[in-house]
């Protein structure tokens, strides 16, 4: 061996205590852990939290479906003059804040002399994207739904946005309720009654 060079068998035994301290340095061990949970932990208490907003807001939707169509059943609406736009405000109300009362929020109507004729229901996706509504907004609820011993389907649709777009993506991959082509998802409330003879 030439003066100045090292020995294999020394070089050996450095690199055997390099790698014996390396095994033994557990700092930041915690780190690469968290690192390694801390993913498909926030993946899924996003999902858990999006599961719950969606049947909020369903919820929201199905009770003020229920609410403001009690209206309608009893002839309050139609003897109050009320217009489309009347119905749909009063939705709104009953449905509260997790739903907003913009272009998103849609209602349809259909009326008959017969249940059997109310089929089908009215549609929420036309043409990949939300059906237009019943009427236009100043249409008295009397020319949309008729007046007394009338069978009738009310039906909301509702465009809902979650508001972060690659969880939306993901979400109308597979989510319950039906989504257009575009991923967006549509929300749907219906009820169907015989109004009474109010008259």
């Amino acid at each position: 061996m030439r003066p100045g060079e090292l020995h294999p068998l020394n070089t050996l035994i450095r690199a055997a205590c390099v790698v014996r301290r390396f095994r033994g340095d557990t700092r930041g061990t915690t780190a690469v852990e968290f690192a390694l949970v801390a993913t498909p932990f926030f993946l899924l208490m996003m999902g858990i939290m999006t599961v719950g907003m969606q049947y909020l807001a369903l919820h929201s939707l199905e009770h003020a479906v229920g609410e403001a169509s009690r209206q309608i059943r009893t002839g309050q609406a139609q003897k109050a003059g009320m217009t489309v736009d009347d119905f749909r405000k009063m939705v709104c109300d009953e449905a509260g804040s997790t739903i907003a009362c913009d272009s998103r929020l849609v209602v349809h109507f259909r009326s008959a002399e017969r249940f059997r004729d109310l089929v089908p229901m009215p549609s929420c996706i036309v043409d990949d994207g939300l059906a237009p509504p019943s009427g236009a907004g100043d249409d008295s609820l009397v020319t949309a739904v008729g007046e007394e011993d009338r069978k009738v389907v009310v039906n909301i649709c509702y465009d809902w946005v979650m508001g972060m777009q690659l969880w939306q993506s993901i979400w109308g991959l597979i989510s319950p309720t039906p989504t257009t082509g575009s991923g967006k998802i549509i929300l749907s409330a219906a009820t169907v009654f015989q109004t009474e003879p109010y008259k």
